[in-house]
């Protein structure tokens, strides 16, 4: 049950953060070119993270992590 809530908390956190850069966007604070720049420059960081850690357990569950990180953050990109 608990993995359960902790994966609803991280949904319902990146929920938040769409809407809140779909209203940033939408008022005109920020411009969508510039988001999913900046978006998919994290995702490449996350990426080129999850391929140098790979050498003992920890370090490839939090290459995982990262990998699956830079997944979800391409498609936020496509969502805005």
């Amino acid at each position: 049950m608990k993995t359960y809530r902790d994966g609803a908390y991280a949904t319902a956190a990146l929920s938040a953060c769409l809407i809140a850069l779909r209203l940033l966007i939408k008022k005109g604070v920020l411009s969508r070119d510039e988001v999913i720049r900046d978006i998919l420059d994290e995702a490449v960081q996350r990426a080129i993270f999850a391929e140098t850690n790979t050498y003992d357990p920890v370090a490839r569950t939090t290459a995982e992590l990262n990998r699956q990180t830079a997944e979800i953050l391409k498609l936020m990109t496509e969502n805005l």
